[in-house]
């Protein structure tokens, strides 16, 4: 999408975008991420763990940052954009597993090789 563009100049527009770059994303991520969270306390009755909470915004975080990526790479609105991270962050786990598949399917596309479930040929 962004041939274009120098890696120096594609990292300054990473770092660069939106004034705060993408800190925006990582944030908002983690906001779906305790969304989440708070969500599975109610329905499960379980006890506040920090350190549950701290594992759910990590998972969080990566998906929504590695969602914010291909959203810019792609040239989705800054709207579109943090609202997918904020779902990512929400889904957790659940969006690296899609996120995976979506990039198994384009390897396999791109190269001919079909990989299985263990990533394996």
């Amino acid at each position: 999408m962004m041939e274009h563009q120098s890696w120096v100049e594609r990292i300054t527009a990473l770092v660069g975008a939106t004034g705060l770059g993408f800190i925006w994303f990582f944030l908002i991520a983690m906001w779906g991420g305790t969304a989440n969270y708070i969500t599975r306390l109610r329905k499960s009755k379980a006890p506040f763990s920090i350190m549950e909470l701290i594992g759910e915004w990590s998972v969080s975080a990566f998906a929504g940052i590695i969602t914010a990526f291909i959203c810019y790479e792609l040239e989705f609105s800054f709207y579109a954009t943090a609202a997918l991270a904020g779902i990512a962050g929400h889904m957790g786990g659940r969006a690296i597993g899609v996120l995976e598949q979506a990039a198994l399917d384009m390897w396999s596309k791109r190269t001919g090789i079909k990989l299985d479930e263990d990533h394996r040929q």
